[in-house]
């Protein structure tokens, strides 16, 4: 035979065979977004001054003697952590109130003033360390905002700032986070001016210049903040991305101004089809209503199946997911905690424990050759892929599967390195021979996107690629069943319940609709109100004030917000006094609800050891919006 023609021929045969990958589409993500994504959930631990005076937002002028844990144990933080599943931990290494938890050099407002191993420890060492022992990354949060600082709002405060992220990305190994907070600028201790201090939120920082430095430290650390730009925030503290929820996003405000962090970002929920840029969503949520440990809300940490919730709401959404557990006074995760994170961790096992389209055979009417074949979506590997031809806008891939089996989660991922591509899909499933629509209304997919449907018994899946902005391609495909009997519940009680139907209230104004009363009815989605349909908004001061019936022992009044999603009206300066006799009544206690606007929770005030009464007064002195006053319930703590 000769041979000297057929090599040539099969050589010629086999290139004109070989086919191009597609060319990538639109706004790409860096190698840190695929890094951070391909994590998917990490961990938040705020752990600070906050911690020991029970406060959301400290004002600054905490004395570092108070920070003291009693019994810290980094690797039972960490370990558990790591043991639910999530690949990172971020430490907040300085919050609002400026108290650094490392012995930094740029202020004496940190653990070394403090008595935690005799001034001695550094809290920042304490979980990178404790992070490489897990096998879990380590990220930094570094509050913008310094209430404590005296130069704040002034340009030696930047180069403050810019000091102590250096000593936290050169000082502690590699940094996978880097976490910028939205909040920025107001009322503070500032070295004992207390006074209020406004920034131009969009120069004051020079964030370019800023997240260069960043990149500069830590080239592989992606940067979060309202508008990235290695992640964005999704909006909302409640643990929820929208749906479509775009990984591309082009940052624009609602008010028309220049965007930047803690300014009022648009579509931060759903992000931007064709967005100028890759800055995917982050989902920020807390275990428990607020983010630092408060004993009261010990029986109120959320359940494995809320959890599971959160991981569709965000994960399954093609977000990251950024869950806060804060330690305690011990400086260990409370015994709640940890078995909400154990009951989450199986149940999300049990769910990825079998995927149903394992030995499914992968066809499609669209094949863009030799390396990208339908059955790449089988294979696991988010590196190949089915890709359709240049210029197809739509298609099908049908998996068939071994058998009829039973399945109610599909998952689908694309090949993000060439950007975000399909629009719209819809999926079918096979049954008795039959196709029929089982989920509609698909939009973005992205690095994954995980939906549950209706259970189905089926031997045959279609995804239909309605709508793609380039040729579409698909990383996988695969099918997964809900896990069974998850924990729904973790709360106690309310040890209050029982004493509010003796409870009476009376308000300087209220509305029909919107009584007084609605504010102890137990229900939280009535609530007070001081518009009224003819008279108009009664804006603050508004005062409402709680009859107990008898005189208690009081150590807390509790103040829980409208829960109908909006900020209007709602309440974040107020003024509270006492009395045993509704006559005579203490002194007035000012204060602010912190953080009311992005996470909308029961806020807690502490009364003085030893108070004793039968009526509290409370007036709202600002909303944030509107020129009403809001209030869902108000409530008490009864001292123990």
């Amino acid at each position: 035979m000769n041979t000297r023609f057929l090599i040539p021929a099969l050589l010629s045969l086999g290139l004109a065979q070989a086919v191009p990958p597609p060319a990538p589409y639109g706004a790409l993500p860096d190698a840190a977004q695929i890094a951070i994504q391909d994590m998917e959930t990490y961990a938040f631990v705020h752990f600070t001054t906050n911690t020991f005076t029970g406060k959301e937002w400290g004002y600054g002028d905490e004395s570092p003697s108070i920070f003291n844990p009693t019994d810290f144990d980094v690797d039972q933080i960490v370990g558990s952590i790591a043991k639910a599943g999530f690949k990172g931990v971020i430490l907040t290494c300085k919050h609002h109130d400026g108290f650094c938890m490392w012995p930094t050099k740029t202020t004496a407002h940190s653990v070394a003033q403090s008595p935690w191993k005799d001034g001695k420890g550094d809290m920042v060492k304490e979980f990178s360390a404790a992070a490489k022992r897990a096998g879990i990354k380590f990220g930094v949060y570094l509050s913008p905002w310094d209430r404590n600082n005296a130069t704040y709002g002034t340009p030696d405060y930047i180069k403050l700032y810019r000091a102590q992220l250096t000593e936290l990305l050169t000082n502690y190994g590699d940094v996978f986070a880097v976490w910028f907070d939205g909040a920025n600028g107001g009322d503070g201790f500032y070295g004992g001016k207390r006074e209020k201090r406004g920034i131009d939120r969009t120069s004051y920082y020079d964030w370019p210049a800023t997240w260069a430095l960043v990149r500069k430290l830590q080239p592989k650390a992606s940067l979060f903040s309202d508008v990235g730009p290695g992640t964005r925030w999704i909006g909302n503290e409640r643990g929820i991305a929208g749906y479509p929820c775009w990984a591309t996003y082009t940052p624009a405000t609602s008010n028309g101004e220049k965007p930047g962090p803690g300014m009022p970002m648009k579509d931060l929920g759903t992000g931007t089809p064709d967005g100028t840029a890759w800055i995917p969503g982050e989902v920020d949520v807390s275990i428990r209503p607020g983010w630092f440990w408060h004993e009261s809300e010990n029986g109120k940490v959320r359940s494995p199946k809320n959890l599971l919730n959160l991981y569709f709401n965000s994960v399954g959404h093609g977000a990251t997911f950024l869950l806060n557990i804060p330690p305690d006074r011990r400086g260990r995760l409370n015994e709640a905690d940890v078995a909400a994170l154990e009951g989450y961790k199986k149940a999300l096992d049990q769910l990825f424990s079998k995927n149903f389209a394992d030995g499914a055979k992968a066809t499609a009417d669209q094949n863009r050759g030799k390396g990208f074949e339908a059955a790449k979506v089988l294979d696991t590997d988010k590196a190949t892929y089915w890709a359709a031809p240049d210029g197809t806008k739509t298609a099908a891939l049908e998996l068939a599967l071994p058998e009829a089996r039973t399945f109610d989660v599909i998952r689908l991922r694309e090949p993000i390195q060439l950007g975000q591509r399909v629009r719209k899909f819809a999926v079918d499933v096979r049954q008795n021979g039959t196709w029929s629509e089982w989920i509609g209304n698909g939009s973005s997919i992205g690095h994954q996107v995980l939906l549950p449907g209706k259970p189905v018994t089926a031997d045959g899946v279609r995804v239909r690629i309605l709508e793609s902005a380039a040729s579409p391609c698909l990383a996988e495909v695969s099918l997964w069943k809900m896990p069974d009997d998850v924990p729904d519940s973790l709360a106690k009680a309310d040890p209050t319940a029982a004493l509010k139907k003796g409870w009476k209230v009376t308000s300087s104004f209220e509305t029909k609709d919107h009584p007084a009363a609605a504010a102890i009815d137990g229900n939280p989605a009535t609530f007070w109100c001081t518009h009224d349909a003819e008279k108009g908004e009664q804006g603050p001061p508004q005062s409402i004030t709680l009859d107990l019936g008898k005189t208690e022992k009081l150590a807390a009044a509790t103040f829980l917000p409208r829960q109908d999603g909006t900020t209007h009206a709602v309440v974040d300066r107020y003024r509270l006094e006492w009395s045993a006799d509704g006559q005579a009544w203490s002194s007035p206690q000012e204060g602010e609800f912190s953080n009311i606007r992005a996470n909308p929770i029961e806020q807690r005030v502490d009364l003085p050891a030893g108070t004793s009464a039968r009526y509290l007064r409370f007036t709202a002195l600002h909303v944030l919006e509107k020129n009403n006053v809001t209030l869902a319930e108000i409530g008490v703590v009864l001292a123990k």
